[in-house]
């Protein structure tokens, strides 16, 4: 079951691409941060390796391992405390891009914050973003797509995530956090 609320048109298209085989090999996540755009990717990451039948089932060893950051075929690249994600971390991405999955059936790689890719690194992850190997997905995510490199932009399937309204975001903290409703 996916995990993210609020962006239902946003999960019914993944989901419809997913069963009828016409997924984009890569996604732009764009939404001011908070959103749901990690919570999404995560949640395309276990559609795509699930064991279950209705995916992603969110109980079996592959979401589990997907939801705690802990499965060996889905890699998340971020800031790590840098002012800008370096061309060192996308050349050590294309090398793993490269290697067949080894615990699921898809390697998905994320990389949270992407327009903080140097010049250089988003030049280095145009080759990937043309010539995707197959059972690789990748999710770009940006708070602001316009510091994206045009051509980055380009290859990548936008999906745009916005703010809930706030009695949406009262039910869900009621629903699925069990928060009091006069918090």
């Amino acid at each position: 079951m996916w995990q993210v609320t609020g962006h239902e048109t946003l999960v019914a298209l993944l989901d419809n691409s997913l069963k009828g085989g016409n997924l984009s090999h890569a996604y732009l996540l764009v939404g001011p941060p908070h959103v749901g755009k990690m919570t999404l990717a995560l949640n395309l990451a276990q559609a795509l390796n699930c064991q279950g039948d209705q995916k992603p089932c969110g109980t079996c060893t592959s979401c589990q391992r997907i939801a705690g950051l802990r499965h060996a075929d889905i890699q998340v690249i971020g800031l790590d405390g840098r002012a800008e994600i370096g061309i060192d971390q996308i050349r050590e991405m294309e090398r793993s891009v490269t290697l067949k999955p080894f615990e699921g059936r898809n390697r998905v790689f994320i990389i949270d914050g992407a327009e903080h890719l140097s010049t250089e690194a988003a030049n280095c992850l145009l080759k990937t973003l043309e010539e995707p190997p197959p059972n690789v997905q990748l999710m770009l995510l940006a708070a602001n797509e316009r510091l994206l490199l045009p051509t980055v932009r380009s290859r990548c399937q936008k999906l745009e995530l916005t703010p809930l309204p706030i009695p949406i975001v009262e039910r869900a903290l009621i629903e699925h956090w069990k928060a009091a409703p006069e918090q």
